[in-house]
Order: C-alpha cells, then structure tokens, then sequence
C-alpha cells in the first residue's frame, strides 16, 4: 500500500512575519482571529514599533497544516498588511 499522498506533502508548521496593522483591533483581538485560520494552533505576537497611526508587530504562527493563503487573506480582511516573511519550517511526515 503507497498511502495517502496528502500525508508525505510538506505541511507549512510555523511562519515568521513582519506585519503593519492598524491600532484597532487590539494585539489580542488579532491575535485570536488569526488563531481561527485552518491549521493554526498557535500565534505569538510581539509589538516591536508604533506611531501615530499603526502598529508594527512580529507573528510567530505555528501550527500543523497552516493555510498561508487563509492566514494572508485574514490579515487583510483585518486591516493590516505582511511587510515580509521572515522565517519558516516546512515539515514533511509519512514515508515516500
């Protein structure tokens, strides 16, 4: 038997990224939509810069199979913008 070929596909389990947002919602309040995305388990965010208009923060999301394109899709929808990726771990489980 070859197996599910779902389960040797590399699976996005944590990313780093650089993210403007705006003030509102809070780092709580984003922080825990984003916790909603299929796949994530866990989301630390950490303030690094604000000014008079935004906040500049850094996610580090982890998680089994994240969805980046749902995770991105989320981030917009709640008014910020992903300034860069800054790290990930892609991880493949099951045998070829």
């Amino acid at each position: 038997m070859t197996g599910d070929p779902e389960s040797s596909r590399p699976r996005l389990t944590k990313i780093v990224l650089d993210v403007l947002k705006t003030h509102v919602p809070s780092l709580v309040e984003f922080s825990s939509e984003l916790s909603r995305v299929e796949g994530v388990s866990r989301v630390e965010a950490e303030l690094i810069e604000v000014d008079a208009e935004t906040d500049s923060i850094r996610l580090v999301i982890e998680g089994d199979n994240i969805s980046y394109e749902e995770l991105e899709k989320t981030i917009k929808k709640l008014g910020a913008a992903v300034h860069s990726i800054d790290g990930v771990v892609v991880q493949k489980t099951g045998k070829r």
